[in-house]
Order: structure tokens, then C-alpha cells, then sequence
């Protein structure tokens, strides 16, 4: 399951269960190795103003419409 989560000046995509901590890092789907902090997270009191990170967004629609066609190649 890809989300969105806000880190180092850009909002990321990542494949997970569960949003990083303020401190714990990830792999965004850019491929960058980013850090969240407090300011990163809107229930800590942050806010979520940066841009999206262009990378990351192009990755999740590719990997979406990858889906979709296996999906789509694969009767139920």
C-alpha cells in the first residue's frame, strides 16, 4: 500500500502499512533516503505545505498502472 508522507523538503510516496516516525528514516520511491521529523507530521502539529516530490509521484503511477494491467491480464 503506497502513501504519501512529508520529509527533508518534499512530500515522498512509500510502500507500507504504517507512516515513519518523526526520526526514523525510509526509501521513498524515488529511490531517495529521507528522514521524517516533528514538523513532517500534521498530528504532531506540523504541516504539509512542500511540494510533492515529482520522482516519487511518477514511480506510483507507474507501479498503479503496472497493477492494473496484471490485473486486467489475470481472470478471477
Amino acid at each position: 500500500m503506497f502513501r504519501w508522507q512529508q520529509a527533508e523538503g518534499k512530500r515522498h510516496a512509500l510502500d507500507g502499512p504504517f507512516a515513519p516516525r518523526p526520526g526514523e528514516t525510509f526509501t521513498a520511491l524515488c529511490g531517495a533516503e529521507v528522514t521524517v521529523a516533528r514538523r513532517d507530521v500534521p498530528q504532531l502539529g506540523g504541516h504539509w505545505f512542500d511540494p510533492t516530490c515529482p520522482d516519487c509521484a511518477d514511480e506510483w503511477r507507474r507501479q498503479e498502472k503496472q497493477a492494473r494491467s496484471s490485473e486486467e491480464r489475470c481472470p478471477a
